[in-house]
This record gives structure tokens, C-alpha cells and sequence, in this order.
């Protein structure tokens, strides 16, 4: 009898583990994030306040080489190691259309009606949700991101009587710089990332080149570099960092910048979003004294910025129940109510995530930041589908959506530099961009 009773016992508790399983609870989902303050807040948050019943979250947090590796290799595989895959829309695009990102839009259209309100949807900003989209279908989350802006000198503008335009023209921003620019007092007219690189002179450049009305190709995927408008662009480019900018033009990064800018001898500084909070630092001598201004136009384009983001998305390959645990949690961390809570750990807003919705700039560590108006308008006028006016069968902003475009944009910036110190002319770097750009279109088998 006993021992019917405990095998009774043990087919119950099978069937009863069985059920669980296929219910979806007593599951652990794997993610791994970029190492950085904000996705180390969120590790701290998740231990601490997240709570689904029999979810057991384990998050790893990996320098973002590393990482960028492992979920490239565990996507093109079809490994299942990891069920969240943190990427940008560099990777979303591809992935979508490569099978690696499970499609929201079935999990959101599941959601209770009260829970889909309360997340509201229509709160996250446009640009980034569309950045990681194909067809009007969601494959990713935005957890948080960037756009770019003009950040200038207040009191070096003073002194000169000098105003910048809320919506600046790249004219009005290189007649700006060349009056500020001062060499016999070290004072730099403008700063801007001139390290070749696609994320690091490209990212600026190739904004440069959409505000002018430039592209990378037509409709049938033919290159388009030698243009009046794209030839108007890299001239601006070099202009600028010629006649008014850093001694050292190629070997500034995004730190050299903001160090320079930091220090009060830079007049004007084009970059990211995400670069101001350390212009408004406790160490930085123009805390208090920087303005902020939309990325600068010509040709009346309204994407003129660039988009960038980190963003949440499930593994396909994950059991179903994973991907349920793992779309619960994703909704979660994107959550005004994660926001908030990211503010109750660090008032200072450094561990918030930004430029994912449009309420965040309305808690009290954004509202009250000299940035934050400009940041909200800057986020507002991004659309990544639609990088210039004409039709293009591309997206992206500061850069193409297309594996290829990481060392075509490398060689096209290489390019540039080499054109920037005159080691090579300006149509041998049209001519050599063209060329590279015509061969990825072949190779990557666009050009049908």
C-alpha cells in the first residue's frame, strides 16, 4: 500500500512538473546586456523588484564586444543559450528579415486590454520603435537610446554677440564657428568626431550628407556618391574642421571632443544626445553655461540627426513558454513604471534609460536638465525610414541598414580623412566611395 501511495505520489508530482512546464512557469530565461550604468541598474532592478510567478531571470552583463559576439554567432546559429537578444536597429533590421527576431505583434495583440493601456504603447518614441521594425512589425523594444544636436558655448557666444538659430542651417553653423574660433586664445570654433570609423566620423558625416540632400543610392541599388549634393556635403565637412576646428582633426573621438568641450575652448559640439549630461557635469567648466540646439539642416530635410538605440528582442528559437517569460520581462524593463523606479535608485537620472519614451523627460531628473526640451524635439523629428526626400531602398539614418555597410562605411571615412588633410582630392574620394558602395551593392546582390 505504501508503496502504491508513493508512486501515486510521484505520477502526481510528474504530471503536476509536466504542467508547469508547459504552462509556462518554473522557466529561467537567459540574457546577456552591453556593460554599461544603465544596464547595470536594470540587473540591480531585476534581482530586486521584478516578480513573475515560477520566472527566474539570469542576466549577464558583458563588454560590448563581447557581447555584439556572442549574439551574433548565437542568432546565425540558431542557438538557444540566450532567450533576449540585446541589439541596435543596425542588427534588427537584418535579423528580422534573416528569421533571428521573433515578431512582437502577436504577443502584444495577446496582452490584457488593461495591461496593454498601462504600457501604453503610443508613449514610446516613434523614431526608435520604427528603427526596429520592418513592414510596420515590432521585433525589438527600445530599452533606451540617442539622437544628436548642436551643444554650444553660451558665454563664448556672449562675448562675441553671437545667436544660435533654435534650427540651424550647416552655413549658419560654419559662419558661427569660423567668428568663435580663436587659436592665439586656444579657443576651437567647432568640435567634431574626426577618427575614421562608420560609428565614429561617419556617424556625424553621414548626417551631413542627408541634410544635404545627398544619398547612397537609387532605387536600383546603383551608387550615387558622385552627386552635387553629396560632393556639397564632404566639402562642408572638411570646411568646418579645417578652417574652425580641432588642431588634430583625425584623431578625435567622441571623448577627445567632450573633453575639449568640457574644458570651455570649444564654441560649438555636434553630436549625440547622450553626450550632454557630461557637459552638465559636477567637473565640467561650462556646467550651466552650454545651449543645445536641433542638428543642423540645409535643405530643409528634417532628418538631419542620427538614431541610435539598445533595444530588447526574443530569440525564436527559445521554447514557447521562454518567449512568453521573455516578452513579460522585455515589457517590464520598457515600462513607464521601470522609469520610474530607475529615478528612485539614482536621482541623478544617470541609470535611466533615455530616449525610449516621451514620459521619461517628464520625471523630475529630466525635466529640470537644460537638455531636455531639445532632446524631446530631436527624438520627435527622427524617422529612420525615410533618411532623405527622395525615395531610397534603404533605411537608417547615420548609417545604411545593411551587413555590408560596417566596412564600406569604415573605407568611405577612411576616404574622407585622407580627403580632410588633402593626401587625396576630393574626386578621388567621391570616385573611391562610389566605387565601394557599386561593389557592395553587387556583392550583397541588391542590384538585381
Amino acid at each position: 500500500m505504501k508503496r502504491f501511495a508513493t508512486k501515486l505520489l510521484t505520477a502526481v508530482l510528474l504530471a503536476m512538473f509536466l504542467f508547469v512546464g508547459t504552462q509556462g512557469f518554473a522557466q529561467t530565461i537567459n540574457i546577456a546586456l552591453a556593460n554599461n550604468p544603465i544596464s547595470q541598474a536594470l540587473n540591480k532592478l531585476a534581482k530586486e523588484k521584478y516578480k513573475a510567478a515560477g520566472v527566474t531571470v539570469n542576466i549577464a552583463v558583458l563588454p560590448e564586444n563581447d557581447l555584439r559576439q556572442k549574439l551574433t554567432t548565437e542568432a546565425s546559429t540558431g542557438g538557444t543559450s540566450y532567450d533576449m537578444f540585446f541589439i541596435g536597429p543596425y542588427e534588427a533590421a537584418s535579423w528580422a528579415k534573416n528569421g533571428w527576431l521573433e515578431n512582437l505583434e502577436p504577443y502584444f495583440k495577446a496582452m490584457p486590454a488593461a495591461k496593454l493601456t498601462a504600457y501604453d504603447r503610443p508613449d514610446l518614441i516613434q523614431g526608435m520603435v520604427g528603427s526596429l521594425a520592418v513592414k510596420g512589425q515590432s521585433y525589438a523594444l527600445p530599452f533606451y537610446g540617442e539622437s544628436s544636436f548642436i551643444m554650444y558655448n553660451k558665454e563664448l557666444f556672449a562675448a562675441k554677440g553671437l545667436t544660435m538659430p533654435a534650427e540651424p542651417t550647416w552655413d549658419q553653423i560654419y559662419d558661427l564657428a569660423k567668428k568663435i574660433n580663436d587659436p592665439a586664445k586656444g579657443i576651437v570654433g567647432m568640435t567634431m568626431r574626426g577618427a575614421p570609423g562608420w560609428g565614429m566620423s561617419g556617424a556625424p558625416f553621414v548626417t551631413i550628407v542627408n541634410a544635404f540632400g545627398g544619398k547612397f543610392y537609387d532605387m536600383k541599388w546603383n551608387a550615387t556618391v558622385d552627386t552635387p549634393e553629396q560632393r556639397a556635403a564632404w566639402a562642408m565637412y572638411k570646411k568646418v574642421l579645417r578652417d574652425a576646428g580641432q588642431p588634430d582633426i583625425l584623431s578625435y573621438t567622441y571623448n577627445e571632443c567632450i573633453a575639449l568641450m568640457q574644458s570651455g575652448k570649444a564654441g560649438i559640439y555636434y553630436d549625440a544626445t547622450s553626450i550632454a549630461p557630461a557637459l552638465e557635469g559636477a567637473g565640467s567648466k561650462v556646467q550651466g553655461k552650454v545651449g543645445y540646439a536641433m542638428a543642423p539642416h540645409q535643405k530643409m530635410m528634417t532628418n538631419t540627426s542620427w538614431l541610435w538605440n539598445w533595444a530588447m528582442g526574443i530569440n525564436p528559437k527559445s521554447s514557447d513558454a521562454k518567449k512568453k517569460a521573455t516578452f513579460d520581462f522585455m515589457v517590464w524593463a520598457t515600462s513607464k513604471e521601470y522609469a520610474k523606479m530607475s529615478v528612485d535608485l539614482d536621482p541623478t537620472g544617470s541609470s535611466t534609460p533615455p530616449a525610449a519614451r516621451t514620459s521619461t523627460y517628464a520625471l523630475p531628473a529630466y525635466s529640470k536638465t537644460p537638455y531636455a526640451a531639445m532632446t524631446v524635439k530631436a527624438l520627435k523629428a527622427m524617422d529612420f525610414t525615410k533618411p532623405t526626400i527622395d525615395p531610397v531602398p534603404y533605411v537608417g539614418l547615420q548609417y545604411i541598414a545593411i551587413p555590408e555597410f560596417a566596412d564600406a562605411g569604415t573605407q568611405m571615412t577612411q576616404f574622407l580623412a585622407d580627403y580632410v588633410v588633402d593626401k587625396i582630392t576630393l574626386d578621388e574620394a567621391i570616385k573611391k566611395t562610389n566605387d565601394v558602395f557599386n561593389q557592395v551593392a553587387v556583392d550583397g546582390g541588391y542590384r538585381k
